[in-house]
């Protein structure tokens, strides 16, 4: 079996400028992480990532969360992506990982409830604890598999800082050969 994407001697990240990913059209037609032929493109956008200053544990306080966000809002920075390749593996991955994420949330949300509201008509139905337990607890696991099906997990990219670039880390010999200008980085 042959392994198809990254190979040995090639780039282990690449640094897209906002204004070429911005327009659709821009990139290759072969995926980032597998370089076979995109078979769908996708519009979306990635944020960077924000270091917060102070320490979460000493700002407990609805005040302290407050800053917090407020912190948060100002830092990120958006890169709009358009048309970016993603092959049939890709898309398939991506699927798989978002039904999970949505079976599990909202079958969660129907255990939870549903056994609330069975519990409040009957009596004696103490296994409906069991099942309100079992759903509460799901709702927050269906966060995992929907960090694992996000855009920038699949396609193993993310914005810069500043946000005026994307950074696709180990991409496809493919993705590379096939950019219009060389990357940086």
């Amino acid at each position: 079996m042959v392994k198809e994407g990254p190979v040995p001697g090639a780039r282990e990240r690449i640094t897209l400028p906002a204004d070429v990913v911005g327009r659709a059209g821009n990139l290759p037609p072969h995926c980032t992480r597998h370089g076979r032929p995109a078979s769908r493109r996708k519009d979306f956008a990635l944020q960077s990532t924000v270091r917060l200053r102070g320490n979460r544990l000493l700002s407990g306080n609805v005040l302290s969360q407050a800053d917090r966000l407020a912190q948060h809002g100002s830092k990120v920075k958006v890169t709009d992506v358009k048309g970016w390749p993603l092959c049939p593996l890709c898309v398939r991955t991506r699927a798989v990982w978002m039904t999970l994420a949505s079976a599990l949330l909202f079958g969660g949300l129907l255990a939870f409830l549903g056994a609330l509201v069975v519990g409040a008509f009957t009596e004696g139905a103490s296994w409906l604890a069991a099942v309100a337990a079992i759903g509460f607890v799901l709702l927050p696991v269906s966060a995992l598999p929907l960090s694992r099906g996000a855009m920038s997990r699949v396609i193993g990219a993310r914005t810069s800082p500043d946000g005026q670039s994307v950074i696709v880390d180990k991409p496809s010999a493919a993705f590379v050969a096939d950019l219009p200008q060389p990357p940086t980085g």
